[in-house]
């Protein structure tokens, strides 16, 4: 089932930002491994595209029926507030890159996964100990935030790094 792409329109069935295509492209461009058949790429899209509807985004969508978070409306950058039909270049590479996050999570076995260390000690040999992750879903865990669809999709999201919350 082919992807219905974004194109800037705020089109009410769009599924994607990037087409199979691009991702494949991306994948040789950046060295990241996704799957070679087309409709696994394309589902790959799609629940990337599904994880970026979840993030709080600049501005506002264009129009109410617009299928996905972009193109939007009031986002400002650089100190100029962006046209309704902006779609940027970094959305769309951000999606692939979150695609292919994602599939790195979903071929990386949960057992061979590594907490953070808890012990390391130097007495001649070096001991490390690594903490267990939790995972009672028995589900892999979600892409890690320093990844680098995080870096594509920094100057779009409402809020960007560390921020403090006084309590």
């Amino acid at each position: 089932m082919t992807l219905i792409i974004e194109d800037g329109t705020g089109k009410p069935d769009a599924e994607s930002y990037a087409t199979a295509e691009d991702l494949a492209m991306y994948a040789v461009k950046f060295g990241v491994t996704i799957p070679v058949e087309v409709p696994a790429q394309e589902a790959l899209l799609r629940r990337a595209a599904l994880a970026m509807d979840g993030m709080t985004w600049k501005g506002r969508k264009s129009n109410s029926d617009q299928a996905l978070s972009w193109p939007r409306r009031g986002v400002e950058l650089d100190y100029e507030i962006k046209p309704d039909n902006y779609l940027p270049a970094r959305i769309q590479y951000g999606q692939m890159a979150l695609a292919a996050e994602i599939h790195s999570d979903d071929i990386d076995p949960i057992d061979k996964r590594k907490g953070a260390v808890t012990l390391e000690r130097v007495e001649g040999a070096v001991t490390r100990e690594y903490a267990t992750i939790q995972n009672t879903s028995g589900r892999l865990l979600p892409a890690a935030p320093d990844r680098p669809s995080a870096t594509q999709f920094a100057d779009y999201l409402q809020k960007r790094g560390l921020f403090a919350v006084r309590a």
